[in-house]
């Protein structure tokens, strides 16, 4: 006779093999989430927690290396995991995604579960409540990475700690399972969201397009890097009437301002180059020319840099303060890692066109720079090429591309100048495990998928893609941040598929709403999604 578990003894041996006797303090960002920095003092894994049988892979999804769990072999129902601690406060949600896999050689059967637990812990570390998910089963593919996306309760009151797990359920009756997983996420839904923190440095709602696409302008105000005084206006940041993008140094009264754009969307996997105009090697000594990619996160902590956790990679031009020093560096961060950085030097005519690249793939980046545009890359053009295969390799979260330029120890000679001719993307369709057509349906992913809004911030209208795994009812409405109703977009019997609605700006009335964050919300069945919008002038 096999035995049988329920969900109250499965949390349980969770909540006893994770405590280990000393409270684990809470934290404001998931530490080392693709498992790439190894751990020291017997942990598998720099900033991850564990117990029972746990391991690594170079099966891995991201980067080089994924997590291995393995089910205990003791003889009874038992867990292995690893795990780690966010700060908490009661009422908040949160959303875990993340990529999971059980290997032909040692397989998960009969009962043996992949799990994902939430735990909900009170000051004193002591379990209050908890979500458990079962994310893979006998019925999952065998040797392949299958996506997750959950959805947690609301916190209990008195919970100061959300506990994450990811671990695998051993059966007595079954032989150990092993079950790798990579390239996680967890992130509250309380406001501000991860997405609403993409915008916290451009509360001047200005937008401009270059190269086809649409790029929010930083400021005013200061931020970093720097920190600098970031000017917003026509004549600091602008577009020519070639389409070129100009980015300048420039003193305004007795300030100096510095310029940034990003773009709206978050491209994920691919080939980014960038072509500039001129002789920017020229730039002033304390001026730095920023082309990069970078993902807000919900905290800002120097201790976490380690592990690269704003997915920031860089092509910088600037000399850093010394005449006599490399005009450019493509860059992994964190910089001062060994083996995170690659220097050289160029000159350029005062209208040459100079292009420079990184082609980001799962397990690799490939940044080069060359003489001319986007399609003159040669091995008779080319300045400098450096391939990268470290630990530092930037997640697909939502990294955004960025092109800045900005003030390093002093003030520039003179007001500076930087010209754009043009940006280019290509996607790596043609990457393993990268492609545009929807993967398979897995019985763990949700019914329904709401994409975010494009273009965003907008005006006049954005576009609102969603996913149906099934037929069903779907119910898609736009609120402002009180809540209020504002307008229904669709409200059908939808078949299974992806689709699209639009969203003007208006009301159900017809009245123009005023600029400003609303709230785009898909129901069907148990599935409820929302993305914010945000509507500018």
């Amino acid at each position: 006779m096999r035995s049988k578990i329920s969900m109250t003894m499965i949390a349980t041996l969770l909540s006893l093999c994770a405590s280990g006797g000393e409270q684990a303090f809470g934290q404001c960002i998931l530490t080392n989430p693709s498992f790439e920095i190894g751990g020291q003092g017997g942990a598998v894994f720099g900033g991850w927690n564990q117990f029972g049988a746990v391991g690594s892979v170079n099966d891995s999804y991201h980067g080089s290396v994924a997590a291995r769990v393995t089910g205990p072999d003791y003889g009874g129902w038992d867990v292995s995991a690893y795990w780690q601690s966010q700060d908490c406060q009661a009422g908040e949600r949160w959303e875990i995604t993340g990529h999971v896999r059980h290997p032909s050689s040692s397989p998960l059967t009969g009962q043996n579960i992949a799990l994902v637990n939430i735990e909900w812990r009170d000051a004193l570390g002591d379990l209050i409540d908890y979500d458990t998910f079962t994310i893979a089963d006998t019925s999952s593919p065998l040797d392949e990475y299958i996506d997750f996306s959950l959805l947690s309760t609301a916190a209990p009151t008195g919970t100061l700690e959300a506990r994450l797990l990811l671990g695998v359920l051993q059966s007595p009756d079954d032989l150990p399972s092993d079950v790798h997983f990579d390239e996680v996420t967890f992130y509250s839904t309380t406001p501000p969201t991860i997405d609403d923190l993409q915008w916290s440095d451009f509360p001047g709602g200005r937008t401009l397009e270059f190269a086809g696409r649409i790029w929010r302008v930083k400021g005013p105000g200061y931020y970093g890097p720097g920190p600098s005084n970031f000017c917003h206006l026509p004549d600091c940041v602008w577009v020519d009437g070639e389409g070129r993008l100009h980015l300048s140094i420039k003193l305004q009264g007795s300030t100096w301002t510095s310029t940034e754009v990003v773009l709206d969307q978050a491209l994920g996997y691919g080939d980014y180059i960038f072509t500039t105009k001129g002789a920017i090697d020229l730039l002033d000594i304390h001026a730095v020319l920023g082309l990069f990619i970078w993902q807000y996160g919900p905290c800002w902590d120097p201790s976490y840099l380690w592990w690269n956790p704003y997915n920031e990679i860089d092509v910088e031009i600037s000399r850093w303060g010394d005449p006599g020093r490399d005009v450019a560096q493509f860059v992994v961060q964190p910089y001062d890692w060994g083996g995170n950085i690659s220097r050289f030097d160029a000159s350029f005519g005062s209208e040459e066109l100079s292009s420079y690249a990184f082609n980001w793939l799962p397990d690799h980046l490939e940044f080069r720079s060359w003489r001319g545009g986007s399609a003159d890359e040669s091995p008779e053009n080319m300045i400098h090429e450096w391939t990268y295969t470290g630990a530092h390799i930037p997640r697909p979260e939502q990294p955004r591309v960025h092109l800045n330029l900005w003030q390093y120890g002093g003030a520039p000679a003179t007001e500076q100048e930087v010209i754009f001719d043009d940006f280019a993307f290509m996607p790596a369709d043609g990457y393993t495990g990268i492609v545009n057509e929807p993967a398979a349906p897995s019985p763990f992913e949700p019914a329904a998928r709401l994409y975010p809004a494009m273009p965003n911030p907008f005006n006049p209208r954005t576009t609102i893609r969603y996913a149906l795994l099934r037929d069903g009812i779907v119910d898609i409405s736009v609120y402002d941040v009180s809540g209020a109703h504002v307008r229904t977009l669709v409200n059908d019997f939808v078949v299974a598929g992806e689709h699209e609605t639009d969203w003007n700006g208006r009301n159900g009335g017809g009245k123009r709403m005023a600029s400003g964050v609303y709230l785009c919300r898909l129901q069907t069945g148990d599935v409820t999604q929302a993305q914010r919008m945000v509507l500018v002038e």
